[in-house]
């Protein structure tokens, strides 16, 4: 049976000021790189929720194409600035921001007046120019959550003034995910998943690919419903990886590893070799049943420090 044990995500770089961050996923048994590397793209892409204004209402104008007096842009450019407000809501209902402004300058995200749980994260963007002293924009905007992208309502037509925005609710502005060989212990025919993650800064790369692994453990719980195998809950679950993870050792092990607090594989493959012979005093035939422990799971005991510095000098 194939082996998924010892896969963990690791943030190898980040980048706050672009709000982007490269992720490895690994080690994979091979193959499995492509699809999750497949999956979490899409996922990233076009399933997390995020907010987007929906509607607005500017100076009480039809529509989009005409010019509002006083203002340097048109509608339509005004319009389209506005999409590119970056928003945060939280809570599952609608809000309005509102905005209005007079006499001669520039008019940005930050002269928004803001609802509940509405926030701007990019308040210095710039958005219009008032002309004239006399001049006025009052702008009403309708900021809502969804996934993806959607088209304009235009039956908000209705509504005397009121304008339809198509919206990109989407957080997860890029997205490149490659597939690479890896390796563990003895094992060299392994994937790992490199994925450079980019958002508009309403979430972090972080939290974003912790919500696509979220979705996608949901959606395989779901099929195992239909296909009627029996299906685990999360707490569940985890009891059954954690009992599992010293399986296949003598209880000899088990208790000198339990007795230095190493509960797990993974706390395991933190230590040297030689820590669990001279440290732990370990014979070479227990030590053996950790190298096989370790490589069940595609995992390889931590280098040792004072080994590699003597082979360095």
């Amino acid at each position: 049976m194939i082996s998924f044990s010892g896969i963990t995500i690791t943030k190898v770089s980040e980048d706050a000021s672009k709000n982007s961050a490269l992720f490895e996923i690994g080690p994979l048994p091979k193959g499995y790189g492509h699809t999750l590397a497949n999956s979490l793209r899409r996922i990233l892409l076009s399933s997390l929720e995020g907010a987007a204004i929906t509607s607005v209402r500017i100076n009480n104008l039809d529509h989009e194409f005409t010019t509002i007096p006083g203002v340097k842009q048109n509608l339509l450019d005004v319009v389209l600035r506005l999409k590119n407000l970056k928003i945060s809501l939280n809570g599952d209902e609608s809000a309005i921001m509102t905005l209005s402004k007079k006499g001669v300058g520039p008019i940005t995200g930050a002269d928004f007046t803001l609802g509940a749980g509405v926030m701007i994260m990019n308040k210095e963007y710039h958005i219009a120019d008032l002309t004239d002293a006399s001049s006025q924009l009052v702008i009403e905007a309708v900021v809502e959550k969804g996934t993806g992208y959607r088209r304009a309502d235009e039956s908000l037509r209705d509504e005397i003034g009121r304008i339809p925005v198509d919206s990109i609710f989407s957080p997860v502005r890029l997205v490149d995910a490659k597939v690479m060989p890896s390796r563990k212990g003895a094992k060299t025919d392994l994937d790992k998943v490199i994925i450079n993650i980019t958002t508009d800064g309403t979430v972090t790369p972080q939290e974003s690919i912790k919500q696509a692994v979220s979705i996608l453990v949901e959606f395989f719980q779901e099929l195992v419903v239909v296909t009627g195998a029996q299906a685990l809950t999360s707490s569940v679950m985890k009891e059954a990886v954690v009992a599992n993870k010293l399986e296949g050792i003598s209880e000899e092990v088990v208790a000198v590893l339990k007795e230095a607090g190493i509960d797990s594989v993974e706390a395991v493959s933190e230590k040297p070799k030689t820590y669990f012979s001279k440290e732990l005093g370990l014979k070479l035939k227990q030590v053996k049943e950790l190298i096989a422990l370790l490589e069940r799971n595609n995992l390889d005991f931590m280098k040792d420090e004072k080994k590699s510095k003597k082979t360095k000098s």
